[in-house]
């Protein structure tokens, strides 16, 4: 992949030489065009820098998500928490009626005792305090009395517990925002960077991603002939590597480019899902082929990349949540050595927020990025292999 230091100085000479031949027309010194070799670098360039900062921005994309996930299992939590803590005060209130009427006797019979004391007082902190001293249970009170403390110690537990959830949903609320903030910023920044181009570099980045989706649907119709007639009982053999034999799916580690016509036949075993189940899976992402990435995706018209995954494995009954760090947590880890079609990756070395399906063959299907859209590619293609973090199998 290329590193975005030098395609800046490119992009800066590109830039520069644009503005002097500018000039120099201006003065009736140079009536010359850049060549269409020199024309095809620059799109490349310029369309390779703007893919790294949409699959920035992806990634950002996928740490929002993630932040909003964990905010949303924290309210949950809290919610059930509030639950209890009505509960314990309901209760409380239900004994406190009991020790209303006993307090009533102990008093025209002589007044109240110091553990009756103890059980009226209102704060729940203040009880726990005094009962480290004092042990009502302990005491021979009533079984009145011990409801009463009962129903104090769950109240002081659950409003305790309440409170430190509170805390905790307000750390994830401010991690949101940051969150939020770092994927404005990356989608201004692909954003200014594409109208920022020239006319013709993105009417030529445009061309190149319509003759890309074009070539990613007839990958996916070739991959979809290939895994019918792996599904009908022909056998899949192993792909190669340029360095010499490897595996049938290889790894980020290999250095090897794989071409398509081998590698990845049904499930064998280890997760219980069947070759079946598998094609049914392979087949839906592959049927979603040039449709668009969206941030804001809305299944089935457009796609991120989790939503993609979780909604192919949907197709057999195996529910998977849409979101990238967490949808990574409900896989089985595999070695990249024992991919199958179905199978998830995982990429951004640091974490997990991008997501592809293995469909056989030594290629993937992903929804990429809003420049590619969802798209069939080789699964060791030079981005994958930078920011490789982990294959996974789903269970079901």
């Amino acid at each position: 992949m290329r590193t975005q230091v030098p395609q800046q100085r490119r992009l800066r000479r590109v830039i520069t030489t644009a503005v002097a031949s500018t000039a120099l027309i201006a003065a009736g010194l140079l009536t010359s065009t850049p060549s269409s070799a020199d024309l095809r670098q620059d799109v490349a360039d310029a369309k390779a820098y703007l893919e790294d900062l949409q699959m920035q921005a992806a990634a950002a994309h996928g740490r929002v998500e993630d932040a909003q996930y964990a905010l949303e299992q924290l309210q949950a939590k809290r919610d059930k928490t509030k639950g209890k803590v009505q509960k314990a005060k309901d209760q409380l209130a239900e004994t406190q009626d009991t020790i209303g009427r006993y307090a009533a006797t102990a008093y025209r019979s002589g007044g109240l005792d110091s553990s009756l004391q103890l059980l009226l007082v209102e704060d729940a902190q203040q009880f726990l305090d005094q009962a480290v001293v004092l042990d009502i249970v302990a005491s021979g009170q009533s079984a009145a009395l011990r409801k009463t403390q009962v129903a104090r110690l769950k109240l002081a537990q659950a409003t305790a517990e309440l409170q430190q959830q509170e805390q905790s949903e307000q750390a994830a609320l401010a991690n949101l925002e940051a969150r939020s903030a770092e994927f404005d910023n990356a989608v201004a920044a692909a954003d200014n960077y594409l109208a920022g181009l020239e006319d013709e570099l993105r009417e030529q980045i445009e061309a190149e991603r319509a003759r890309r989706a074009a070539e990613a649907r007839a990958a996916a119709q070739a991959a979809a002939a290939a895994l019918a007639a792996n599904s009908s009982g022909g056998t899949s053999s192993g792909g190669t590597s340029s360095g010499g034999t490897t595996s049938a799916n290889g790894g980020p580690n290999d250095g090897g480019s794989y071409n398509s016509g081998g590698g990845g036949g049904g499930y064998s075993g280890g997760s219980g899902v069947s070759s079946d189940r598998a094609a049914i899976v392979v087949e839906y992402a592959l049927a979603q082929v040039g449709k668009p990435y969206s941030f804001a995706a809305s299944p089935p018209n457009s796609w991120d990349c989790t939503k993609l995954t979780s909604w192919a494995w949907a197709q057999v009954g195996v529910q998977l949540t849409p979101y990238s760090y967490t949808q990574a947590q409900e896989v089985r880890r595999i070695s990249p050595d024992e991919l199958q079609p179905g199978d998830l990756l995982f990429f951004f070395k640091n974490g997990a927020h991008h997501a592809s399906m293995y469909i056989g063959g030594g290629m993937i299907v992903e929804a990429s990025s809003p420049e590619v859209g969802v798209r069939v590619t080789d699964v060791w293609n030079g981005w994958n292999v930078a920011h490789f973090s982990w294959a996974g199998r789903p269970y079901g």
